[in-house]
């Protein structure tokens, strides 16, 4: 009886793993491929990186925003429509920026996101970027914001803000 009382306890004991001055091995993330149409990521996708591994237009919708959600964005491909992130609600947006690095030369450029928030979609384009190693990482901070920040490839000659409203 009593060590069915310690098994229980143990059980339902909370743990965290200090790993102070420690080197994980072997440590992988969830990838998770977005198909060409529309796509929907949910909470339980926090950590994954998510992969735009269709030319085609390619949307996907964001969980609503929760502190320390965690999605990392890559362009496995070069895209041929366009790819868009968005917000689950008009409610929510996005704080941060990208930087857009354009295939040709001197027409590099950064752009922030509206700095009340209000941009809730991120679409890449030929002018936004959608070309192969174009990274945007995304952070919740509060239940209606996300921290942004990123990489966009584009391969056009002209660079322009990928941050809309989409209300």
């Amino acid at each position: 009886r009593g060590l069915n009382n310690i098994e229980k306890l143990t059980e339902r004991l909370k743990r965290e793993l200090q790993l102070n001055q420690s080197t994980l091995v072997g440590q992988k993330r969830n990838v998770k491929s977005l198909a060409a149409g529309s796509n929907t990521l949910t909470a339980a996708d926090s950590g994954s990186i998510v992969l735009f591994a269709a030319a085609a237009a390619t949307t996907v919708t964001l969980p609503s925003a929760q502190e320390g959600l965690h999605f990392t964005f890559v362009h496995s491909i070069q895209g041929t429509g366009n790819h868009i992130i968005n917000c689950s609600t008009d409610t929510q947006g996005f704080l941060g920026g990208v930087v857009i690095n354009c295939q040709t030369a001197n027409k590099d450029d950064a752009f922030p996101a509206a700095s009340d928030g209000s941009d809730d979609r991120i679409t890449m384009d030929g002018t936004t970027g959608n070309a192969p190693g174009t990274r945007i990482e995304l952070v919740g901070i509060s239940s209606t914001r996300w921290a942004v920040t990123g990489v966009i490839t584009s391969d056009d000659s002209s660079a322009a803000t990928p941050f809309s409203d989409n209300s």
